[in-house]
């Protein structure tokens, strides 16, 4: 870990020591992630097969799905964000941001990061308006303090490049180092050249004032232990499952491959000679292996693959692999037959991945509302018109499963019957109705009550009073 900035001096080496490992398990998860496991699994997969030229034939990227799987439970269904009435001022704000930013794009971004790195990167910036954009975890270098690393000092962005130069009238490559360093309040600038990965004197410095006394970098963090100042990635406990699966099926491959097309045994006369080429060869065509007379009739070399035993370890692979991802079959879509009739049941059937999701979404909800806040801050430290401070921001989260429309309705009218609920709660929840067409609807369900209420009653036909028939005496 980082606790100063003196990694950035003249004469240091880059990328910093410290984050060497860190880097390079990024560097790998970015390759897992794309399918490109040969990369990664290659010495693995060579001990394994004893082959010096081993390649994976089938990759199965169990990484991407389910890197891909947890960002949908989280943000394919997005959450609807309020930060005041309606028609109020902080309300336009927040969806204008939301908006121009395609905030939740951005955020899904971010997610994928959280997933296959560990941690993700918010960043906020002023161009004409607050722009919110995800960064690389790869160029985050954080500065914590020596004593509590817990307490960041800086959030450092940096990240290298090539330039073509001019030098004694040929064109060369030059390799530089850009760096932002974000402090509370301010953001210092600066441009190295690096050779041989050893960093140069500055060629640029400069430093902005943001205005906003806080940090304008945001980390959202996967699993996060007291020791740790970046989060654990989803990939680092599944490799050797993964490696094992990817391995079995493609041995299983192979073999089916080579016994699809049995070679032929029989007498050595099925063999005729070819004159051109001097070679023997069997007149039908094909493989062919000869066999004296008198010893067996022409068959097919065949062979018992017995791979019930290689299915049963994939089958166990695969319970594991559900164990340790913490996710389920029907999270896949594979459901039997009457396991999900309703969406209490797949809900249900869903709880290992929805508990994951919740424990993201428990740093997800405060690195979302800190980067609204921090947007409208910038907005309004910058002078920019119209804007306002978001102070009291709201997330409706989704659980990213399809809704039982019929089963909710039910619910609803359940609790609303027995006085648990009002019908307004009930009618936002089944509807996401506010403001003045949640009032319209609720009115107009009163009135067709009332009427209905009006239209039902019997109507009484008295029979004739007789006289002095309730009437008092005197």
């Amino acid at each position: 870990m980082l606790t100063s900035l003196s990694f950035l001096a003249p004469g240091k080496p880059w990328p910093p020591p410290t984050e060497a490992d860190r880097l390079e398990r990024y560097a790998q998860n970015r390759l897992l992630f794309e399918g490109k496991h040969e990369q990664v699994y290659k010495d693995w997969i060579r001990l394994l097969r004893e082959d010096q030229q081993a390649t994976l034939e089938m990759v199965l990227n169990w990484h991407k799905r389910l890197t891909l799987l947890f960002a949908d439970l989280l943000l394919g269904e997005p959450p609807r964000i309020t930060a005041g009435d309606k028609d109020s001022q902080e309300q336009e704000a927040v969806e204008r941001i939301i908006e121009d930013n395609g905030l939740f794009n951005v955020a899904y971004e971010v997610a994928l990061d959280v997933s296959r790195y560990g941690t993700g990167i918010f960043k906020i910036r002023y161009d004409g308006r607050a722009i919110i954009e995800g960064q690389q975890p790869a160029i985050w270098f954080p500065v914590v303090k020596p004593d509590n690393i817990k307490e960041i000092q800086a959030h450092v962005l940096a990240w290298t490049y090539e330039e073509d130069t001019q030098e004694r009238g040929k064109t060369v490559k030059k390799k530089y180092l850009q760096t932002e360093i974000h402090e509370k309040g301010r953001i210092i600038t600066a441009k190295y050249p690096i050779e041989n990965n050893i960093i140069g004197p500055a060629l640029e410095y400069k430093e902005t004032e943001t205005g906003v006394d806080e940090f304008l970098v945001v980390p959202v963090n996967n699993v996060l232990t007291t020791d740790r100042v970046t989060g654990l990635d989803d990939y680092s406990d599944l490799d050797s499952i993964i490696q094992e699966l990817e391995t079995r099926i493609a041995q299983i491959s192979r073999i089916l491959d080579k016994h699809a097309d049995p070679n032929m045994y029989g007498p050595d006369t099925a063999l005729e000679h070819d004159p051109a080429t001097g070679q023997w060869g069997y007149r039908g065509g094909g493989k062919y292996f000869p066999v004296s007379q008198g010893e067996q009739p022409p068959g097919y070399v065949t062979w018992d693959g017995q791979l019930e035993a290689a299915f049963k370890q994939i089958d166990l692979l695969m319970e594991q692999l559900y164990i340790l991802s913490e996710t389920s079959a029907a999270a896949f879509g594979q459901l039997k037959a009457g396991l999900a009739e309703s969406g209490t049941a797949l809900r249900r059937l869903m709880m290992a991945p929805l508990a994951k999701v919740n424990r993201i979404r428990m740093r997800f909800d405060p690195a979302l509302k800190e980067v609204l806040w921090l947007a409208s801050l910038l907005e309004k430290a910058q002078g920019m018109a119209g804007a306002v401070v978001l102070e009291n921001i709201h997330i409706d989260w989704k659980d990213g499963l399809p809704d039982d429309d019929v089963e909710l309705t039910q619910n609803e009218v359940q609790r609303y019957t027995a006085g648990l609920t009002s019908l307004e709660s009930s009618l936002r929840r089944l509807y996401g109705l506010e403001g003045d067409a949640l009032q319209k609807e609720i009115d107009r369900i009163k009135a067709e009550q009332q009427n209905q209420v009006n239209t039902q009653l019997p109507t009484i036909t008295l029979p004739p009073a007789e006289e002095g028939e309730g009437a008092g005496e005197e």
